[in-house]
């Protein structure tokens, strides 16, 4: 059985939910997700992103904050950082197309939004940050201004294991996707033409809801502003130990 669903919440496009009639009299099922489409409207920053830090001395408090945006060069982030004139730290773009930080008193940068952290370069860095003063801070990872990694999950996935920083996740993978995101291009990928799609064998009453999201390779949901559609392929499956959740 192929069954074909998209994401109708405009504001949540990244999230497709759907209830199953599964017409076979079978205690398991055994299912996949054989391709995704959309069109890469996914928004790089929102008005809801930010970077704040304050000077140790005076506890002055400042903000950098972002705007709705699908796309950034590296020189418009730049601009974007060092618009607070009066603020006391400065950042740079270096040759290799990282990004560094000066200030000429000692700063202190609290956790920047996750977005944020992915246009600086900042997201595997451990917060509050320190930087005293004229120290340059060379960020060590490069800016995510197209994403190149992207999960499909759910409830009913496949448990995997992952380190973020020092925090410990087990998302519920159905879709590993390799591919380049390009604003405003199709992103069209078919799993059974990419490799080996995940397949899931459950419970056929665990399958009368399903819900879906697109996240990012640190599991965030993306906010994508164009409708996510979703081909499932589902077949009866024989009676198994429900544990084995991956099947050939």
């Amino acid at each position: 059985m192929l069954v074909s669903v998209q994401s109708i919440n405009n504001e949540n496009y990244s999230t497709v939910s759907t209830n199953f009639d599964i017409p076979w009299k079978c205690r398991y099922v055994k299912y996949y997700v054989s391709s995704i489409n959309t069109t890469c409207n996914i928004l790089l920053s929102t008005k809801d992103d930010f970077i704040n830090y304050y000077e140790k001395e005076t506890n002055k408090h400042y903000t950098v904050n972002f705007e709705d945006k699908f796309t950034y060069t590296l020189k418009q982030i730049q601009t974007q950082l060092n618009h607070i004139s009066e603020c006391k730290l400065t950042w740079f773009l270096n040759d290799n197309k990282t990004f560094s930080m000066q200030a000429v008193v000692d700063i202190i940068i609290e956790k920047p939004s996750h977005r944020a952290a992915l246009l600086t370069g900042l997201f595997n860095t451990k917060f509050p940050l320190e930087l005293k003063k004229d120290q340059v801070y060379v960020i060590k990872d490069f800016p995510i201004i197209n994403h190149s990694k992207l999960y499909l999950v759910s409830l009913q996935g496949n448990p995997m294991y992952s380190n973020i920083g020092d925090q410990e996740y087990t998302p519920s993978i159905i879709g590993n996707i390799n591919t380049l995101t390009i604003d405003k291009k199709p992103l069209i990928y078919d799993f059974e033409k990419e490799g080996k799609p995940l397949k899931i064998k459950t419970y056929t009453d665990s399958l009368k809801s399903l819900e879906l999201r697109l996240v990012d390779f640190q599991f965030e949901p993306i906010i994508l502003k164009s409708p996510l559609f979703v081909s499932i392929k589902i077949k009866p499956a024989r009676d198994a130990d429900v544990k084995e959740v991956l099947s050939k």
